[in-house]
């Protein structure tokens, strides 16, 4: 699952990356890896339905469009 993924509540810790359901894990296009934290009214999703609408909410480097070599 490809989207958008909240670390933390911290400025710049939402993530875009790939969820892996066999590590519980984001693997974020900046490179780190972290459990994503459950978001929504009972806490039971785990990626946003798109960008993050505060523009401080997102990490500068999954911000940036990705290139494959």
């Amino acid at each position: 699952m490809t989207g958008w993924f909240v670390r933390s509540l911290a400025d710049h810790d939402t993530h875009r990356g790939i969820y892996s359901p066999a590590t519980r894990s984001v693997h974020a296009r900046c490179g780190i890896q972290f459990p994503p934290l459950p978001i929504g009214l009972h806490s039971n999703r785990i990626t946003l339905p798109g960008p993050p609408p505060d523009p401080d909410q997102i990490c500068p480097a999954c911000q940036q469009p990705h290139h494959s070599n």
